[in-house]
């Protein structure tokens, strides 16, 4: 099997380990950045199956980067989940291709849902 490499961004620290822990634990490879310049070069250096990240990051935030991702032709099938704390920002999100948003505090368990979803690793069960 091949192991999917997720970016996780946050600038803060115990979120961002505490994603990675949970990814870690379900096989996944994953690249922790801070910040969108450091966050661009990965994207752009490496191969990046899924992108978790923060709205609110330092000087910019996850709506650039998802603006990033799917405005390049290479990219824009890299499927992004912008994680926040503002409720504004979830209705923006849905108008600017993000492919999910996780409100904080978050349930770990459905974040990590959501990337097998998003990875199609799992089917998503719905109810009928």
């Amino acid at each position: 099997m091949n192991t999917k490499t997720v970016l996780v961004i946050d600038d803060e620290e115990d979120i961002a380990t505490a994603i990675s822990r949970s990814l870690k634990r379900e096989g996944y490879s994953v690249i922790i950045t801070s910040d969108y310049k450091t966050s661009i070069k990965v994207i752009a250096n490496s191969e990046i199956d899924l992108i978790i990240s923060d709205v609110m990051l330092p000087y910019t935030g996850g709506f650039d980067i998802v603006e990033y991702v799917k405005n390049n032709d290479t990219l824009k099938n890299t499927p992004v989940i912008l994680v926040t704390g503002m409720d504004k920002d979830i209705l923006y999100s849905s108008s600017i291709k993000a492919d999910a948003v996780v409100s904080k505090p978050f349930d770990m368990d459905r974040l990590i849902a959501l990337v097998k979803v998003n990875l199609k690793e799992k089917e998503l069960v719905t109810e009928e």
